[in-house]
């Protein structure tokens, strides 16, 4: 977990595929049919993304939305 200066948690990658018992391509769906939209998530300067508490609950409803189709 990384914090930011507000101190907002902020989790990687695999912490947030961890979190939610999902697999990469899963969540890599959400973003690539825009489900999800990239612009939306923070990046740090390497191009990493990165997640915070509010964006779970943005993956969660869009991985509810998907499974309820």
């Amino acid at each position: 977990m990384i914090k930011n200066a507000l101190s907002e948690k902020l989790y990687t990658l695999s912490q947030v595929l961890q979190m939610l018992n999902i697999a990469r391509h899963r969540l890599n769906y959400l973003f690539d049919s825009r489900k999800l939209k990239a612009e939306e998530f923070l990046k740090l300067p390497n191009g990493e993304r990165v997640y915070r508490e509010s964006d779970l609950e943005k993956i969660k409803l869009a991985l509810f939305e998907v499974g309820a189709k």
